[in-house]
């Protein structure tokens, strides 16, 4: 068990005596900040197919991801159809908003895409946090407005490039939260979150693979030439690096 459908951590580690986080939001923490933090963090599992957040709920915790990525993901109108606007992994929180109230109401679906770890935390306890520890909200303002720049980013990208270059963007993304070179994705995955027919994505993913970019076999790709698959990406991903890189250097 990992997270549970409804969005509570059902599954919980006992914090290390001297934790070593990867998430870089709480690397970034002052000791001071960290030690009044760390009793209300709990580490939990995140399971592939995981729903952290429900759209039109309430946000009951936050997530300050390990391993693995979370995709958001907006829903067409009658939820027939849904295509992810965003990905966040150990560079962030899922959950920003609760800079804003102690209880917000997500807009989005937050569902872990591959699996790994994070620390829990109550939303309200966190949001309660961030009167007193002003690094802590200044990395949680800025998570938000990078989260915001993303999914405007993500949005133009989808409506004004080519299948193979917002393929090429978003493996690139998904590559930079993730250890290693190797995908547990399928193609039924990619149409859905790239909102394209799978024909598409199998031509698209095909013609990747043709040009020694990547291989693909049922459920996974591997990324074989990181560089190539760079150049064969639209200009989208380098911005979306940017916010990143500023994300970084802001909570520093």
């Amino acid at each position: 068990m990992g997270v549970s459908k409804s969005g509570s951590a059902s599954d919980t580690f006992s914090l290390p005596t001297r934790p070593v986080f990867r998430n870089r939001l709480l690397q970034r923490l002052p000791t001071e900040e960290l030690r009044r933090l760390r009793p209300h963090l709990a580490r939990v599992r995140l399971a592939h197919g995981d729903v952290l957040q429900r759209a039109g709920s309430r946000i009951g915790q936050a997530f300050f991801v390990e391993e693995g990525y979370v995709s958001l993901v907006a829903e067409a109108a009658g939820a027939e159809e849904r295509v992810e606007v965003g990905l966040i992994g150990r560079e962030s929180v899922v959950g920003s908003s609760v800079l804003f109230a102690a209880d917000p109401a997500s807009s989005l679906q937050a569902v872990v895409q591959v699996s790994g770890t994070a620390y829990g935390i109550r939303a309200d306890v966190l949001h309660a946090s961030l009167e007193h520890a002003p690094v802590l909200r200044s990395a949680v303002r800025q998570a938000l407005e990078t989260l915001v720049a993303q999914l405007a980013q993500v949005a133009a990208c989808n409506s004004r490039h080519t299948l193979p270059e917002r393929l090429a963007r978003w493996l690139l993304m998904a590559h930079d939260r993730v250890d290693g070179d190797e995908l547990p994705l399928t193609q039924d995955l990619l149409a859905t979150m790239l909102a394209v027919r799978r024909p598409g994505v199998t031509i698209a993913v095909s013609a990747l693979g043709a040009a020694g970019l990547l291989r693909h076999s049922r459920g996974r790709i591997v990324i074989c030439d990181r560089p190539g698959l760079e150049a064969a990406a639209c200009g989208c991903y380098a911005r979306l690096c940017q916010f990143v890189a500023k994300l970084e250097v802001l909570v520093s």
